[in-house]
């Protein structure tokens, strides 16, 4: 029930999208609703927020292997959303969709997409044939067309 919001608060924090706080938040909000609740919300609600990698380990059981394609999307809300209102750059980015390359468990067609753009980019700014503005815009393209904020369970 938990496992797509815990698989993506632990992507999340890897990858410094979000702040630690959030996650406590979410456990207080879980523990206060769900009589039922695992055990890991306890741990989690009894984390410190600004100690990520505690808070990592915290959501692991709650976790699935593997990020899901639902998981992948919000992760991919959250990016967009930070280029589109400025709150990161470009570059930062450019520099988070390699790291969800490198970090995250992707489906091969994700993987193959999430390459090519990133070799438009690269080949862009080393003057090889693309363009800084058309690499950049479908960037932004990719971003929008995949970004699918995370609905909250329960």
């Amino acid at each position: 029930m938990y496992e797509d919001q815990a698989t993506f608060f632990r992507a999340a924090l890897l990858l410094g999208l979000i702040r630690g706080d959030a996650v406590v938040r979410w456990s207080d909000a879980v523990l206060s609703r769900d009589p039922d609740a695992p055990a890991a919300f306890i741990e989690i609600a009894s984390t410190g927020p600004d100690d990520l990698s505690a808070l990592r380990h915290a959501l692991y059981p709650l976790c699935a292997q593997h990020e899901s394609p639902t998981v992948l999307h919000a992760i991919v809300a959250v990016v967009e959303r930070d280029l589109s209102s400025g709150q990161r750059t470009f570059d930062d980015t450019i520099t988070i969709l390699s790291q969800i390359r490198r970090f995250l468990k992707l489906q091969a067609s994700t993987d193959d997409a999430l390459k090519t753009l990133l070799v438009e980019v690269w080949r862009a700014r080393h003057g090889l044939g693309m363009d800084s503005h058309a690499a950049e815009r479908r960037v932004r393209e990719w971003l929008a067309f995949n970004a699918h904020p995370l609905q909250p369970a329960g």
